[in-house]
This record gives C-alpha cells, structure tokens and sequence, in this order.
C-alpha cells in the first residue's frame, strides 16, 4: 500500500517537474513541487519504519522457510512463482508457509 503510494506521488512529481520545466510556469509549480517533494519524503521514511517493524516481528518467527518467505513476500514484494521457484518449494507449500507465518506474526502483534 505504502509503496503504490510513494508511486503514485512520484509519478505527480514527475509529471509536475516537466511540466514546468518544458513551460513558463516554473515559479508558479515550484511551491507545488516542493510540497509534493516533501510529501515523497514523508511517505518514504514512513514506509521505511513499517518495514523495520515488520522485518522485527518477521525476525522472531523460528522456521526459516517461513521468515525467508515472509520477507520476500512483503519486504521484498515477489512473486509466488519466483519465491517457489528458487527455494523449491511448491506453490501450495509457499501458500501455506504464509498462512502459518501470517499467524505467528498476529499472535505477536
């Protein structure tokens, strides 16, 4: 979620700094830019913090397959097929891995 959101402020900045750079608009866009900038930074080190929490509770969890699974689903935001494909492991076992990860993590928030 985080992330879609750091995206989509990028993809407004982005857009905004051509904009104003290919017309005469540029100090009526700057304080536009410079709040869009700030709100990117803000976003960032917010999602930055969620992520060190939950690489902090993702970190108590014993099964290694499980924690390696975890983060690279939601730290990392791979794929199933790619996660299942280089760790070897089925897509269901991948699937169920989650599941009982998820519910560690529940049981320690």
């Amino acid at each position: 979620m985080i992330d879609r959101k750091i995206r989509s402020v990028k993809l407004q900045l982005d857009s905004m700094i051509a904009l104003a750079n290919t017309s005469a608009m540029q100090d009526h866009l700057q304080s536009k830019i410079d709040d869009l900038t700030n709100s990117l930074k803000l976003i960032v080190d917010n999602g930055n913090l969620v992520k060190m929490q939950m690489i902090n509770k993702i970190q108590q969890i014993e099964n290694d397959n499980r924690r390696e699974i975890l983060i690279r689903k939601y730290i990392k935001f791979e794929s199933i097929v790619k996660i299942s494909k280089e760790m070897f492991i089925s897509r269901q076992g991948i699937y169920y891995h989650l599941e009982l990860g998820e519910k560690e993590i529940e049981k320690l928030i």
